[in-house]
């Protein structure tokens, strides 16, 4: 069973790649042909390629998501580095639940930037993660709370 806290992580993550898609889409047409692919430790491209490696990288974005949901819905699936017993079975479910989660949620931010860059949001660009990541959590306690 999916607690309803890693199903909001799940979905901030959801949330973050959704909305990069849409404006990826809606911005596409002004994306000039040769974008950075590639950025290093201190910030400065050093990878270059076409615009369409964009639409590639979502798409392996999307894999990667599937295949967390995937994990998180059926956690005995995944790799432990512990022994799984009727004992420690439910923490160490709960624990990789939790854990995938934030992965998701990391991957798809590093995903974005890519897609930011392209479109020249960089600059908005933490803003913009932060919204997504607070948006869904503060909806859920204002509910919560009725």
């Amino acid at each position: 069973m999916v607690s309803k806290k890693i199903k909001i992580l799940f979905l901030i993550s959801l949330s973050i790649f959704l909305t990069y898609i849409l404006l990826l889409f809606c911005h596409y047409s002004s994306i000039p042909e040769t974008v950075a692919s590639h950025i290093n430790i201190s910030g400065k491209v050093d990878g270059y390629s076409s615009k369409n490696s964009l639409l590639i990288s979502s798409g392996v974005n999307l894999l990667i998501l599937v295949v967390l949901g995937l994990l998180i819905k059926n956690p005995k699936s995944a790799n432990y580095p512990v022994e799984i017993t009727d004992e420690n079975r439910e923490s160490v479910y709960k624990k990789m639940q939790f854990f995938l989660s934030i992965i998701a949620i990391i991957t798809t931010c590093v995903f974005s930037y890519m897609v930011f860059k392209a479109i020249g949001f960089e600059k908005n660009f933490m803003y913009l993660i932060i919204y997504l990541i607070a948006t869904p959590i503060i909806t859920i306690l204002y509910f919560r709370k009725e």
